[in-house]
């Protein structure tokens, strides 16, 4: 160890570029630390100007410390603790999913998908059910039934009059089979297929889906809509509710529509009137988006027919009574960057895609890892599997099959079958018919499978080095958890550390204080005027929002104004809005209270809190003008501020370094103001070098020893570091450090 500080410099300001494999620069204890190792640490630093000539030797002592808590975890096979072997085995799990699709079936599953989004598609359709686990009669008949009312329709009768009389479709029958616009990603993937092969004005022929067999037409075609959001208002009558309740509900949307189209607020409206309980307190706004086949073929044309945001939809009869709707937000489709990760994600839930990636993935592999079949013993096999077999009889150890260099028996696939057949009995309550190749291509898949899990390190090399990282990073946060952080947790420690270490937790002398500095005793006099009480009143100009007279509705360019606002509210994050409605005395008193209603809904929908919004209702304040009633109709804004630095900002604006104020402890050294004046409680003026300023001590406190919970996080962190170097100081004594001067510089040569 005599050479350490020398080989630190020796080291770090050489061209790591030129070194060599195969040697052992550092070694620590039973372990020696190649130059590669080390380079994979270093270069990365070094290359992202990481290390300096000032901390080269701060970096290597770091790098050497680290080391020592990873030996002293291999020395004590840590590794190879149940609980840390299955948080490795999750973790490899886990991180091996992405190398076990085949990825350029993915990306064309994922471009397909949104290629297809692009269109809406109008279908109807007539279906024939096939209940769950279906018999061949039972299948053969609901085949029977489509193919003839498929032979109709080419004999020229007519799509919605078959499906309104023979499809077993309860929702869509009655419509003529009519289920509105879809697109890609929202039904069953050959649904889907059928849907985007059919031209406009055509319907398929039968095809299957795990809910029976179907024929679809194409009735129309349209772009994407993109999605919706939605605010509504709900009054609730049951389809089957008496016939006088369901006048009662009609007539009670419609006063709501009346009241909406009198320029009442629709946040007000339904607070008021929405029998909704989840979305009335948000002024019904739905939280969720809508595309157009997430809703029946009467609402999509009625709500994506609203374009303007705030348009109103026409009361519309739904199965849970009247409801009324407002358009919220409205985006189109995004771009297939934007889109590609969330339709990644959707095709590999999506069980039918999956299944097209795993078959692909499974083709792959079977090669590259040699999977070969040996085709006469499988025949023997398939032929003798109803007899049974047991013992050793030669027959059963045959090898019947292959992965890699590992043969698979007979008695392995007798086995397996055994084993599924004791499951599936177990889970469904009878066997089901399974073909004894279902059974053999299940065994081979699993054991394929197996193999080229275990093989990922060897093939990919980014694999084996994450997981190398993850070993080696969940071995040293074991082994610190363990020596540092649940040693600093225990509270009698603690305890212990702060009564024998009293004077490192010293409270300094110290104030709790108002500062105000300004340029001159004019300026100090406005700022303190305005700092007497939060929130503090700013200076900040915005133009009154005017209102059509007898109206309440923010149109062009009112809108325009309300999104300053919005601006305004979100760029100043401790700014306070007043808002103040104002009417005409011609005009209903409601009026003004309506007004301030819609801009401050219009606010809270961009996401500004009730909390940031002061109402007020001036309705019957003096008049801003006698002769011209329109000046009457607005709203007017005051703006505050609950932090001090607006202020500060306020002043600056006209003459920067004109003011500063800051409230708070001050402790010396802090603020050489603060330290001159008098510390007793009150106000004190000072005056030097063109500063005037004012100094309210709201409290004084001596220098004290902080109490235990007061200090409670400073001697966490101190015993921590105490933990840390008796630690690092044991290690080093159980595993001495050596480096290599020689074998380094010979090394550094090469």
């Amino acid at each position: 160890m005599k050479d350490f500080k020398f080989v630190i410099g020796f080291i770090l300001c050489l061209p790591f570029a030129s070194l060599a494999q195969s040697a052992f620069p550092i070694q620590i204890g039973p372990k020696k630390i190649s130059a590669e190792s080390f380079l994979q640490v270093y270069k990365p630093l070094l290359e992202s100007d990481s290390i300096t000539k000032e901390n080269q030797a701060a970096f290597l002592s770091d790098y050497i410390d680290y080391q020592l808590k990873i030996v002293a975890a291999e020395q004590e096979k840590l590794a190879e603790q149940p609980d840390f072997k299955e948080e490795y085995a999750s973790f490899r799990k886990e991180l091996a999913t992405p190398y076990l699709v085949d990825l350029p079936t993915l990306d064309m599953l994922v471009k397909q998908a949104y290629q297809r989004m692009k269109e809406e598609k109008k279908v109807s359709q007539i279906l024939v059910k096939l209940g769950d686990n279906p018999t061949p009669a039972d299948t053969l008949i609901a085949f029977q039934k489509i193919d003839n009312l498929y032979q109709k329709l080419k004999a020229g009768e007519d799509f919605a009059t078959l499906a309104t009389k023979f499809s077993e479709d309860e929702l869509s029958a009655p419509k003529g089979g009519a289920l509105g616009f879809i697109t890609s990603l929202q039904t069953d993937y050959d649904f889907e297929n059928a849907v985007y092969s059919v031209g406009i004005g055509e319907y398929s022929k039968p095809f299957r889906t795990p809910s029976g067999y179907h024929i679809i037409k194409i009735n129309n075609q349209r772009p994407n809509s993109g999605k919706i959001r939605l605010a509504h208002i709900i009054v609730s009558a049951a389809v089957d509710a008496p016939a006088s309740l369901q006048v009662e509900a009609k007539k009670k949307i419609e006063q709501v529509e009346a009241y909406l189209k009198a320029g009442e607020s629709f946040e007000l409206v339904c607070k008021n009137y929405s029998e909704d309980p989840y979305s009335r307190g948000r002024g019904g706004e739905i939280r969720r988006w809508y595309f157009s086949s997430d809703l029946s073929e009467e609402l999509q044309d009625a709500l994506f027919g609203l374009e303007k945001i705030g348009d109103l939809s026409k009361p519309i009869r739904t199965n849970l009574g009247w409801q009324l709707f407002k358009l919220v937000d409205k985006k189109p489709l995004l771009t297939y960057e934007d889109m590609s990760e969330f339709i990644k994600q959707k095709v590999l839930t999506d069980a039918d895609r999956q299944g097209l990636i795993r078959q692909a993935f499974m083709k792959r592999v079977r090669t590259e890892n040699k999977v070969k079949v040996q085709e006469a013993v499988k025949k023997a096999a398939f032929e003798r599997m109803s007899v049974e077999r047991t013992g050793s009889e030669p027959f059963l150890q045959e090898v019947i099959f292959s992965v890699l260099d590992k043969n698979y028996t007979v008695g392995d696939f007798y086995a397996h079958v055994q084993a599924q057949q004791k499951r599936r009995i177990k889970s469904l309550g009878y066997l089901p018919s399974v073909s004894e190749q279902s059974y053999l291509e299940e065994l081979i898949e699993k054991e394929t499978l197996q193999a080229e899990e275990a093989n990922l390190e060897s093939k990919y090399p980014a694999f084996k080095e994450q997981m190398a990282e993850f070993l080696e990073g969940s071995l040293f946060s074991k082994m610190t958890d363990r020596e540092i952080f649940e040693k600093s947790l225990d509270s009698l420690s603690q305890a212990k550390f702060y009564q024998e270490n009293k004077a490192q937790f010293v409270m300094p002398a110290r104030v709790e204080a108002k500062l105000v500095v300004a340029d001159s005793q004019k300026t100090l006099k406005e700022a303190l005027d305005l700092l007497k009480q939060s929130p503090y009143p700013m200076n900040k100009k915005f133009s009154d929002i005017s209102f059509a007279l007898k109206e309440s509705k923010l149109e062009e360019p009112a809108t325009k104004l309300a999104a300053e606002l919005f601006l305004t509210m979100a760029k100043n994050v401790d700014y306070i809005v007043e808002i103040s409605g104002h009417r005409d005395a011609s005009e209903a008193d409601s009026l003004s209270e309506a007004r301030v209603n819609k801009v401050v809904a219009y606010l809270n929908s961009k996401g500004i809190s009730s909390q940031r919004i002061i109402q007020k209702d001036e309705a019957n304040l003096k008049a801003a003008s006698k002769t011209v009633k329109t000046k009457n109709a607005r709203v007017s804004f005051r703006f505050f501020s609950s932090s001090m630095e607006d202020v500060v900002k306020r002043f600056n604006a006209l003459k920067p370094g004109s003011l500063e104020a800051k409230e708070g402890y001050f402790k010396k050294g802090v603020s050489p103001i603060v330290d001159s004046v008098d510390w007793t409680l009150g106000l004190k003026s000072y005056e030097a070098a063109g500063k005037f300023a004012q100094v309210e001590v709201k409290k004084v406190e001596p220098e004290r020893i902080r109490s235990f919970e007061e200090a409670r996080g400073l001697v966490i962190r101190a015993l921590q570091e105490r933990l840390e170097k008796e630690w690092v100081a044991k290690l080093k004594q159980q595993y001495p450090v050596v480096i290599h001067t020689a074998e380094l510089e010979k090394i550094l040569k090469n």
